[in-house]
Order: C-alpha cells, then sequence, then structure tokens
C-alpha cells in the first residue's frame, strides 16, 4: 500500500507546485509521507489513514501559518513599487499644484509634492508613493 500514498504524495507536491505560495496541498503531502511511513513499518491501511488524517490537520493548522507568515516577510517591491523610499535630487522646481521632474536609476520621472509645498531644483527628495506615471515626492 506504501505506492499509493507515495502516488499521493507527487500528486499533492505537484498541485501544490502549480498553486505556489498556498500551502495548503503541501500539507496533505506532508501527510501523505508519513501515512507511507507508517505502511511501510506494517501497520494497517486503517492506521496509515488515521495518520494521514492527523499529519495534514496538524500541518494545516500548525506549519502553514508559519510558512505564511515566513513568505509574507520575504516579499520584495519589484516594479515601481521599489521606487517608494528611494531618496534623489530635484531636476525641475515643484510650485504649488505643478509637476516638477526627477532622474531616478537613469531615468526621468515627473513628480509632485506630497503637500502641495513649492521644492526647488537642486532638493533631496524622498519618494512615498507612485501615483499612475507620477512619483509623489516631500522633502
Amino acid at each position: 500500500m506504501w505506492y499509493i500514498w507515495l502516488f499521493l504524495f507527487l500528486i499533492f507536491l505537484g498541485v501544490e507546485m502549480i498553486t505556489p505560495g498556498v500551502f495548503f496541498f503541501l500539507c496533505f503531502s506532508v501527510g501523505a509521507v508519513f501515512a507511507m511511513a507508517t505502511s511501510l513499518l506494517g501497520f494497517s491501511y486503517q492506521t496509515s489513514i488515521i495518520v494521514f488524517c492527523i499529519v495534514s490537520a496538524i500541518s494545516i493548522f500548525f506549519i502553514r501559518p508559519l510558512l505564511k507568515k515566513y513568505m509574507e516577510s520575504r516579499k520584495i517591491d519589484t516594479n515601481v513599487d521599489a521606487l517608494i523610499g528611494t531618496k534623489t535630487q530635484l531636476l525641475e522646481s515643484i510650485s504649488a499644484g505643478q509637476i516638477g521632474k526627477v532622474k531616478v536609476e537613469g531615468e526621468i520621472w515627473s513628480a509632485v509634492s506630497d503637500n502641495g509645498e513649492d521644492i526647488s531644483a537642486g532638493t533631496t527628495v524622498e519618494i512615498v508613493s507612485v501615483d499612475g506615471t507620477k512619483l509623489i515626492v516631500r522633502k
């Protein structure tokens, strides 16, 4: 019977690979490994099913939240979100309600002040958010 548990392990693991970051089917694959081990040790089929259910439930309620928290802590900002927090110098002045220019990582972007204040050219500003194709900056 161990080969059935091996097959189920591979199926659950394959589904988990198709749905990365969910960690739901990974819990079932862990249960299948433990059930396969009990089957290899000579326990009955019913015992293997009980072990599968218990280990899968423990994995879902205890291991899955830890894995999800770990993956969320490793989240990396990409694209324009990676610009937030970057400091750069203003190329063109920003006056109340007007658009200025900044150069970030070799690209020139339109920029507006986050609180509507005037900022002169050459001032170091920090990017606080992105609104479409404009960067929202503050001194």
